[in-house]
């Protein structure tokens, strides 16, 4: 029997996730948080400023990025959040976001020698972090939802929590399919029956 105390990992509806294993299926979130950074860096880059402050900038933000994105990882394994819908990746990100960006602000005002100081005042830039934060939330889902499912099927074998989301989506699908050739079965049922009354009237 595996070891369920709490420092043998994470504990999920379909099992014991070991911390390698809560790492292995981390993997889409801090990949996509690292690529927000990377991105980060390279817009601060085509504006011109030095080499220094662009990966101060950019570091700055692509770890708490990949952490959070992780967290959003094991809240989907806990079943805490809902798996593949929108409100999961925008509730995490509308708490996230603003505390990052403020962090991240005051570090690269830092790291500049200016002094630390919000445009527009404190208040009105967490207003537009947590506005910034829904599209964010919304690249971050899409992505995620392109992504991650190649991962957990990679990694089915090794994660029980993978496999089950494999196997849901994998039902879903087979679902919608079903769905689908009924609709058609009944689209040329209706298109038969049309054309027999068309039939019979051009008959009588």
């Amino acid at each position: 029997m595996e070891d369920a105390s709490p420092h043998s990992g994470v504990s999920t509806p379909w099992g014991q996730l070991s911390w390698s294993q809560v790492a292995d299926f981390s993997v889409p979130g801090m990949a996509i948080g690292l690529l927000g950074g990377v991105i980060a860096g390279a817009l601060l880059a085509i504006s011109g400023l030095g080499l220094a402050l662009t990966l101060v900038a950019a570091i700055g933000l692509a770890v708490p990025l990949a952490v959070t994105g992780a967290v959003y990882e094991v809240l989907l394994a806990k079943g805490r959040l809902p798996m593949g819908t929108l409100s999961g990746a925008a509730m995490v990100w509308a708490v996230a976001w603003a505390p990052i960006r403020v962090i991240h602000a005051a570090v690269v005002d830092v790291f500049a020698g200016n002094p630390v100081a919000m445009p527009q005042g404190f208040a009105s830039f967490v207003v537009y972090q947590v506005l910034v934060s829904v599209p964010f939330a919304i690249g971050f889902w899409w992505l995620h939802e392109n992504f991650a499912p190649r991962w957990w099927f990679h990694i089915r074998d090794r994660n029980p929590v993978a496999n089950e989301f494999i196997r849901v989506q994998l039902q879903y699908a087979g679902a919608a399919e079903e769905e689908k050739e009924r609709q058609r079965l009944r689209r040329e049922h209706r298109l038969a029956e049309r054309r027999e009354r068309k039939a019979s009237r051009q008959d009588g």
